[in-house]
């Protein structure tokens, strides 16, 4: 489902002129929000928003929310896609025996573990690097505040103190990671933010780009304290298709490690760059019910139900609104309701939408992205669907494919996503991001991916990459998987 529809449609409630002067800088921004060059477009726009007139600024914000919310949408699927995919990875890696095995790997199996909520077998990676001392410092620095995590959550404080207290808080970068770790393990009483902002005043200087362990510490920080604007700052430095760390096995192999929790960091960072802009957008009259049905969005993506209840009721309730939106938003409030406990009213809501005549696809596909995102089964409206797909021709039926696609792929049913998923995208430009949404791309690549088809999801990646380089985490866990399956001893390595 093409979301930039809605806003195109919405155009005229913005008092916006309906031509723009080509240099305007909302205009520019929503042409690479389009072609879904959401960074370009975020940053363009931020530096622009000081020169704009008064008049213009909430149709500016609300543009900057609708860019941020997807980024985070995208973010957050690309998190999952890799959370599982590393664990795969990384898993093989450390079955290796004798010299072929990493040294490196019990690290970031470790934090993968730690990041997927098992401290426990966690710990047994993360001390047995720690222990190693012919292991870089850094590194081990960053086994450690992990480790204490680790201990942390499961309520050894003592412990987990211990560790900590053991570590040099002389570098920037382990000031950074024990930023992080503080943060993740809820002790705000260490100050993270004091920490995180001693690690970057150290930065300061032409051309210092902070490491990638170094970024992630900060990230976790300023992704959840209400820091997005330092969040932001920090990203447009970063490097973010760099590694944490490149291990040399032999002459024709080396291995990059990464941090999966770097792409949350971010989806949360952008999620709440959303909310802040969308509440900014509020505040404007003429922009104010727009920004409602993407603030309502955001709210419940945040975790903030009884927010979005609030404003997607406001939504819902204006009769200037089309019709069509105020069904969907009708679809999302009744996901709300379903997460505060009435169950039966929010599935009797979407039963009797799915019946609605004339029948419309994306109304559809928006109950089953609903019924997705709260992994419950909903059998009958995907039935509905399964019929209305197998009727319907042309890109109308697009969206409708994808989030049917998408909602087997929740079931593991892989076999019945791919084909659905491949309907759904655009045939002459199949892995473009300008010609489809980037979360079914990344869905499609993890169908690929379970399915074994390794090739197809490359494609993908190497396409997204272009755009979004932290997807480059993925294409060398996928490569070196591929690698290992087909005994291959050369450098996993992507151009």
């Amino acid at each position: 489902m093409k979301r930039v529809i809605l806003f195109l449609s919405f155009v005229f409630l913005l008092h916006i002129p309906a031509t723009y002067a080509a240099d305007d800088p909302v205009a520019k921004a929503m042409k690479l929000y389009e072609k879904r060059h959401y960074a370009d477009a975020a940053a363009a726009l931020r530096a622009d928003l000081p020169s704009l007139d008064q008049g213009r600024q909430g149709a500016a914000q609300l543009t900057l929310g609708m860019i941020y919310l997807r980024n985070a949408e995208l973010h957050r699927a690309l998190y999952q896609a890799s959370l599982a995919l590393q664990q795969d990875y990384l898993q093989k890696l450390a079955s290796a025996r004798g010299r072929n095995r990493s040294r490196y790997v019990d690290l970031y199996l470790g934090e993968l573990l730690l990041e997927s909520g098992k401290p426990e077998p966690a710990l047994n990676y993360l001390e047995k690097f720690a222990a190693d001392e012919s292991i870089d410092p850094r590194s081990r620095a960053a086994a450690k505040a992990a480790a204490g995590s680790c201990y942390a959550l499961q309520k050894n404080s003592a412990r987990a103190d211990e560790i900590w207290a053991g570590i040099d808080k002389n570098d920037p970068e382990t000031k950074a990671v024990l930023a992080g770790a503080f943060k993740r393990s809820g002790l705000m009483d260490r100050n993270p933010g004091t920490l995180a902002d001693e690690s970057v005043a150290e930065l300061k200087g032409p051309g210092r780009v902070p490491s990638m362990r170094q970024v992630k510490g900060l990230l976790t920080v300023y992704a959840s304290t209400g820091q997005a604007d330092k969040g932001l700052e920090l990203v447009l430095r970063a490097d973010l298709k760099g590694f944490s760390h490149r291990e040399s096995m032999s002459r024709t192999k080396v291995l990059s490690f990464y941090s999966v929790s770097l792409l949350n960091d971010l989806a949360q960072l952008y999620l709440q760059a959303a909310v802040a802009a969308l509440e900014k957008a509020g505040a404007d009259a003429k922009v104010r019910e727009t920004a409602g049905y993407y603030l309502g969005e955001a709210y419940a993506l945040a975790g903030n139900i009884d927010q979005s209840i609030k404003v997607t009721a406001g939504f819902i309730s204006s009769s200037s609104m089309p019709q069509q939106y105020r069904d969907r938003a009708t679809v999302r409030q009744a996901a709300n309701q379903y997460q505060k406990g009435r169950q039966f009213d929010a599935i009797g809501t979407w039963d009797d939408l799915s019946k609605k005549q004339p029948e419309d696809p994306d109304l559809l596909a928006e109950i089953l992205l609903s019924c997705g995102r709260l992994r419950i089964d909903c059998p009958t409206v995907a039935q509905r669907s399964v019929v209305a797909v197998e009727a319907g021709e042309g890109k109308r039926y697009a969206g409708l494919n994808i989030a049917l696609g998408r909602y087997y792929q929740g079931k593991k049913n892989y076999t019945k996503a791919v084909p659905l998923l491949e309907a759904g995208r655009d045939k002459g430009n199949k892995n473009k991001i300008a010609s489809n949404d980037p979360v079914m791309l990344v869905s499609l690549a993890d169908a690929y991916y379970r399915t074994k088809k390794f090739s197809e999801a490359l494609e993908i990646y190497f396409e997204m990459s272009k755009q979004f380089p932290q997807v480059r985490q993925l294409q060398e866990a996928l490569q070196g998987i591929y690698a290992m399956e087909h005994k291959s001893a050369g450098d996993v390595k992507i151009n």
